[in-house]
């Protein structure tokens, strides 16, 4: 079957063409390109197999113009039946197809011998028909064909015996072609590899960045990569495309590289970039127009945190350093705050957080030379942008001047108003005192700390009592018993107020013993037994007891019985004594304990106990 072009050019259209597959759904959109061969255009051929046979000749003469600029099959003498010349383009590449031809063909049948023009698969069937010659004068004639079907591999044009008894030599069977164009549809849509480099890090980015992708294409190759920025184009690498003629020309069915790449440098700083949300996107472009992209989005963020001391420091609180620090992009994440005397290096970093909205730190005033101090505040944003400042939000140097809190008067006594009181074993005793501030004004509700250090031989070493101070800066403790002890009053101080710290004064306590006789009258010749214990109430005891003596009044002196001696680790003791048989009258002795003084004993020594009477009797 055969009709007519608008041109006036015979067409072959076979009705296999309308009903061929259509492209499988995980292909591209089937976009298509124009390959030209054999033609003032392009004289030379690709992607062409030449098939010669034992009675026909095939020449490609494209670039002779005797030979008419032509792909030549002709017939030079008998053939069998089935021997034939060919001529075949094939795409090479499985996601190409030739979907459209337009040639000029010279086909002329005789003796038997048939020419033609059709499409094939790719094992070489014919899937559809384009043109056949008849068997009258011809000359170069316009075939067109086209089909949106995608099993097409190959366009052939042959010259081939069909007779059975063979065909003798026809000087005039011939299909000859020239002016060959194709339509070919890429099916294969460019496929990119993962973006890597700085620009596409997570989290925020700020000035020059990198970036690296690359891309394959299994069909027409790739023809150009490019990056856009919120949709405005940035860079354009351009592909490796062999004699391409123009956009949609092309001298081989596979113009350009398979691979390429794409490596840039790019400023975040300039437009089309822009502090914030950017949506960025790499491209590749195939030859024949498929497009893939990779979308990212990329916060970027160039604009420096805004810094600024307050302007006031808080009376109630002035080592308090406080610094207003804002970003109105990726925020910021963190700062330090250091200061230094004025004028003088380095700076000194302080203790630094971040809450809502202020650095904040607190410098110790107490612990540097008076005098006036400088200050500056780093601030950093999430992207990395550092800002400095040295000055108040109105625009004031941040100095100042050393100390920043205010001192304190603190006062304490024992009872009475002495520095140094002694008081029995066991009593309990008082201190007192008043804080006020350095013009005289009471300091109600503040901490007082009352310690009262022990001496050795204590069971404790030191004891810790906090008070706090009335309405009028007074405070007030009752210290209970136990040993011999030096009392300290301490402030620790405030955001306010300085620490003081003030020795109240020493408190001795006396040591205790205790005396008991096991009879109060006895008979000359017999013994007594004399009994007690030496108080250590939080005391401790030596293993080897506690040094005292057993002494009587003899006369106006005291005189120790025997020797020294030492109780048991508890404190308690027992001595007996027995009593010669000399008495010519009743005698009545007077007896005490007296606790001597030794090393590391925490009481106030010496002390005695309670006298005793004992009664010896004559015979």
């Amino acid at each position: 079957m055969t009709r007519s072009s608008g041109f006036g050019i015979t067409v072959a259209a076979g009705a296999a063409v309308l009903v061929l597959v259509a492209p499988s759904a995980a292909w591209g959109s089937g976009k298509t390109y124009e390959v030209v061969q054999c033609d003032p255009l392009n004289r030379n051929v690709s992607g062409v197999a030449l098939q010669d046979a034992p009675a026909y000749a095939v020449k490609q003469m494209c670039d002779d113009p005797k030979n008419d600029h032509a792909l030549k099959i002709s017939n030079t003498k008998f053939a069998r039946y089935g021997r034939m010349g060919m001529v075949r383009w094939s795409t090479g590449s499985p996601v190409l197809r030739i979907v459209g031809a337009d040639v000029q063909a010279w086909l002329r049948r005789d003796k038997g011998h048939a020419s033609r023009l059709y499409v094939a698969d790719g094992e070489g069937h014919e899937v559809a028909r384009v043109a056949s010659g008849a068997n009258r004068p011809a000359a170069f004639r316009n075939y067109s064909w086209r089909s949106s079907a995608v099993r097409p591999l190959q366009f052939v044009a042959r010259l081939r015996c069909e007779r059975h008894d063979g065909c003798p030599h026809s000087g005039i069977a011939k299909a000859w072609l020239r002016n060959v164009h194709f339509t070919v549809a890429d099916y294969g849509e460019p496929i990119l590899g993962q973006l890597r480099g700085s620009l596409f890090g997570s989290g925020w980015v700020r000035g020059g960045r990198n970036l690296y992708v690359s891309a394959n294409d299994a069909g027409s190759g790739i023809q150009r990569m490019f990056l856009t920025v919120n949709g405005s184009a940035v860079a354009l690498g351009r592909g490796d495309c062999a004699g391409v003629l123009g956009t949609a020309l092309a001298e081989v069915f596979q113009p350009c590289r398979p691979q390429s790449e794409l490596a840039l440098n790019v400023t975040t700083v300039r437009t089309p970039f822009h502090d914030g949300r950017n949506e960025v996107a790499v491209c590749v472009v195939d030859f024949a127009l498929n497009r893939a992209c990779l979308n990212r989005t990329v916060q970027v963020d160039n604009t420096q945190p805004a810094v600024a001391f307050t302007n006031l420091q808080n009376p109630n609180d002035p080592e308090l350093i406080r610094v207003d620090v804002s970003d109105a992009t990726s925020g910021v994440i963190g700062g330090r705050i250091y200061y230094r005397p004025e004028d003088s290096s380095p700076w000194r970093p302080l203790d630094t957080e971040l809450r809502s909205g202020e650095l904040r730190a607190r410098v110790d005033s107490t612990i540097d030379p008076p005098g006036r101090y400088e200050f500056l505040a780093v601030a950093t944003d999430a992207a990395g942008n550092t800002a400095r400042s040295t000055r108040h939000a109105d625009g004031r140097p941040m100095i100042l001047k050393f100390p920043l809190k205010s001192g304190v008067r603190l006062s304490g006594h024992l009872t009475a108003g002495a520095s140094q009181l002694t008081v029995g074993y066991g009593q309990p005793s008082k201190v007192s005192g008043i804080l006020m501030d350095a013009a005289g004004k009471p300091l109600a509700d503040q901490q007082v700390t009352v310690t009262e250090f022990f001496g050795e031989g204590a069971l404790i070493d030191r004891r810790i009592r906090t008070l706090t101070t009335d309405a009028q800066g007074h405070w007030q403790e009752r210290l209970p018993g136990g040993p011999s002890r030096g009392i300290v009053a301490s402030y620790a101080g405030s955001r306010r107020y300085l620490p003081h710290v003030a020795r109240v004064g020493r408190l001795q306590v006396k040591a205790k013993a205790t005396l008991r006789l096991s009879r109060r009258k006895v008979q000359e010749g017999h013994r007594v037994a004399f009994r007690g214990r030496v108080g250590h109430l939080a005391a401790k005891i030596p293993t080897s007891g506690k040094l005292v003596e057993l002494e009587v009044k003899d006369g106006r002196d005291w005189q120790t019985v025997r020797h020294p001696f030492y109780t048991r680790p508890d404190g308690r003791y027992k001595l007996h004594y027995r009593f010669g048989r000399f008495y010519t009258r009743n005698v009545r002795y007077r007896f005490r304990v007296r606790v001597l003084r030794e090393h590391g004993w925490p009481y106030k020594t010496p002390a005695s106990s309670r006298v005793r009477q004992l009664l010896v009797r004559a015979r």
